[in-house]
């Protein structure tokens, strides 16, 4: 009898199905998981989009006019509200020291808009020493009216009056009167000359001992050739080109140097044109510049200004028209008299002798009893204002 032929099991086709399509679903994934993942990234970015967007929505006018106030550092004794009839009232009063009524009335608007308000009107009272700002929450149809007014600070509470002082024409000499002025005040500016014998020597000294230093960039008078700036310096004749090359060698010399001040320039502050070439190179570099005021016709403050260049001019120099006592006294008295109008004065001196050193340290003698607060010469562009939007 022969044996029976063993019966073999039936393949199964759904397990076979079910494993080559675990294959091409794995296939898939693999092949696409950059976009999968990019569509899960930016289906998250869409909540958190939508849920900053719902937050933003619950900040009323009022809520921005409160930021507004501690953006402009107004004082809880300035700053009243009052819940009329027709409108929500904000009184704010603005230090005059500090910034103007159209400032304030910018950052307030631009602060309120930021959340949706609108500007209904705006209007100058009292000769501009108050302004009036009508706004709407379309939200909930809410007015508030803020009125920007000037206060009345206390004068015991008045700040020091911030003074800089810049000493000119360093790098012909290191000698024993250069450590002496080197160890005054750290807060004191050097204006150094370029390619002179003692430059590089003295803006090092210099940064040793905490002073800010400055290029003293030799530029041409009216009274040249008679008087001479010194090598390479910038002429009204020179071209573009030639200004920049010399502006550039100038500040390669100086590393160390923050800025700069005219030495001489009596005619070349004077030229436009010459002047932007000559600021377009410290914009560059990120250097201010200091109008030394050597004529009452120079045009280089108010070009720095308009070319946005940190920039300052001087008070007054000190040691003109000589070094006597009269001469000192008087420049201490006009500064208090400039002091009570402005909250920033700059003045200029000079190295050249031990006079003028013992004249600046007596100086600094009479100035401590006063109420300036010496300060480099970068911190006449510090400010604690916030940036208009």
């Amino acid at each position: 009898m022969s044996k029976r032929k063993k019966r073999e099991k039936p393949v199964d086709h759904n397990f076979v199905y079910i494993f080559l399509l675990a294959i091409f679903v794995l296939f898939v994934l693999y092949f696409n998981f950059d976009k999968i993942s990019n569509l899960v990234k930016n289906s998250n970015e869409e909540k958190t989009k939508v849920y900053i967007k719902e937050i933003h929505k619950k900040i009323s006018v009022f809520d921005a006019i409160v930021h507004s106030k501690r953006l402009l550092g107004i004082s809880d004794k300035y700053f009243k509200n009052t819940v009329g009839d027709d409108a929500i009232y904000t009184s704010m009063g603005v230090d005059k020291s500090e910034m103007d009524l159209n400032y304030a009335n910018i950052i307030i608007t631009g602060q309120i808009e930021l959340v949706g308000g609108k500007i209904i009107s705006g209007k100058d009272k009292n000769n501009s020493n108050k302004q009036v700002l009508e706004f709407l929450d379309p939200k909930d149809s809410q007015k508030y009216i803020v009125i920007l007014y000037y206060a009345r600070t206390n004068p015991d509470s008045k700040k020091k009056t911030l003074l800089a002082i810049i000493i000119d024409d360093f790098g012909a000499q290191n000698d024993k009167l250069i450590d002496d002025f080197c160890n005054l005040n750290p807060n004191i500016n050097f204006s150094i000359l370029p390619n002179l014998k003692y430059s590089r020597e003295v803006m090092i000294k210099a940064a040793e001992t905490g002073h800010e230093t400055m290029i003293h960039i030799p530029m041409e008078p009216i009274s040249y050739p008679k008087n001479n700036p010194g090598p390479n310096a910038i002429y009204v004749h020179l071209s573009d080109k030639e200004i920049r090359k010399r502006m550039e060698k100038f500040i390669k010399q100086f590393p160390l140097c923050v800025g700069a001040n005219n030495h001489m320039g009596s005619l070349a502050t004077t030229d436009e044109e010459v002047m932007k070439v000559v600021l377009e190179v410290l914009k560059k570099h990120d250097l201010y510049f200091i109008d030394s005021r050597t004529t009452h016709s120079s045009v280089a403050y108010d070009v720095a200004k308009k070319m946005m260049v940190p920039t300052f001019k001087s008070t007054l120099f000190l040691d003109t028209p000589n070094m006597s006592n009269k001469t000192l006294n008087s420049k201490i008295n006009q500064l208090k008299y400039l002091s009570k109008n402005r909250n920033k004065l700059l003045v200029i001196t000079h190295c050249a002798t031990r006079e003028s050193y013992n004249f600046l340290k007596e100086f600094l003698k009479m100035i401590q009893k006063t109420d300036f607060e010496l300060v480099p010469v970068s911190k006449l562009f510090e400010t604690k204002l916030p940036e208009i939007l």
